[in-house]
């Protein structure tokens, strides 16, 4: 199978800037649709006298045409699917918080269902994030990207008073309490794991984080439709093609395995080679290019009939996953009314 991975919204470091949604696109395909597509898109940009396509420069209704052109080339290639990945960055930073502070493997004073259950984890999120004004949220992200141990405590002990003053229920209380209490009382220790949990910002920005949820949809696109991984095209960029390549070769074979128990997830390895990964720039792949037409069409207000039906056509093939605080509450209210 095939692979095609463009992005919206480009985040890296600044997780706080105006854009606050960053979105990754990827296209699974059992057959490689670059060669179709082209056919598709090759006349239209030599019509316009460009060499890549920018959907966002032509009128809606040239491209309304063009995109079901498209879509009717990938289909005629075979079964397909558009994973749609979306991160509203800054709630990057309570979960981070949560990961830092509350994973029980690292902080003896966290019971082991407040971060291995989902529903737990996700309160803890919530919480976290109600805790967290904008000013102490970028306080938090820069002592973390910093590697500054100090300035984390410092944040987290503001959190733990705001906690203690909320209205939360007192086992929420409790958690927050010794968790903090325990980071605070280990200094040196935490320090190392601050150290530890991360070589460099690129790891934890929304970027890789989308990256890396892509393996993953690439799987269960495998396992769908009897197929191994082939090729993995991501359009090139200079910043973190480093990090991209290395997560790729540490975390491309990996298989994420729900446990249905309320329990964190399990691993293991594929049992098929990850596939080859290219970095190039869109111009060289009209896959690239197909990707970055639909995830422009998928971020449209609907204004006429025709961008809906085009849209509605697109979600039929649409996977869409969330990082963001609806997202966490939606996952909450869904354990309790299944209890």
């Amino acid at each position: 199978m095939f692979a095609y991975i463009d992005e919206t919204g480009h985040s890296g470091r600044n997780i706080f800037d105006v854009n606050e949604i960053f979105q990754l696109g990827t296209l699974l395909s059992k057959f490689d649709i670059s060669t179709p597509v082209g056919k598709v898109l090759d006349p239209f940009l030599k019509e316009k006298g460009v060499e890549r396509l920018h959907a966002n420069e032509w009128p809606e209704y040239e491209l309304v045409d063009l995109s079901h052109a498209v879509l009717d080339s990938i289909g005629e290639r075979g079964p397909w699917v558009l994973n749609l990945f979306s991160v509203h960055k800054p709630y990057i930073a309570p979960t981070k918080f949560v990961d830092l502070i509350f994973d029980p493997g690292e902080n003896n004073a966290t019971p082991g269902h407040w971060y291995w259950n989902e529903m737990h984890r996700h309160v803890l999120c919530l919480v976290t994030d109600s805790a967290m004004s904008r000013e102490l949220a970028k306080k938090f992200w820069e002592a973390f990207l910093n590697d500054d141990a100090e300035r984390i405590i410092s944040v987290a002990t503001d959190i733990a008073n705001s906690v203690r003053k909320s209205s939360e229920p007192a086992e929420i209380k409790k958690v927050f309490r010794n968790s903090i209490k325990w980071a605070k009382e280990n200094y040196e220790e935490f320090t190392l794991i601050v150290t530890e949990k991360r070589k460099g910002y690129q790891g934890h920005s929304p970027n890789i984080i989308a990256f890396t949820q892509a393996f993953q949809a690439i799987h269960q696109f495998c396992k769908a439709h009897d197929c191994e991984p082939e090729t993995l095209v991501h359009d090139q960029q200079q910043e973190f093609q480093s990090e991209l390549k290395r997560y790729y070769e540490e975390f491309g074979q990996m298989v994420i395995l729900e446990r249905g128990d309320g329990k964190f997830p399990s691993a293991e390895m594929a049992p098929y080679p990850k596939g080859a990964f290219a970095l190039m720039p869109s111009t060289h792949n009209r896959g690239l290019q197909a990707v970055d037409l639909l995830l422009w069409v998928s971020q449209r207000e609907v204004a006429s009939d025709d961008i809906k039906a085009l849209k509605e056509r697109i979600e039929e093939q649409a996977e869409r996953y969330y990082i963001s605080r609806q997202m966490s509450q939606a996952i909450v209210n869904m354990h309790l009314l299944n209890r």
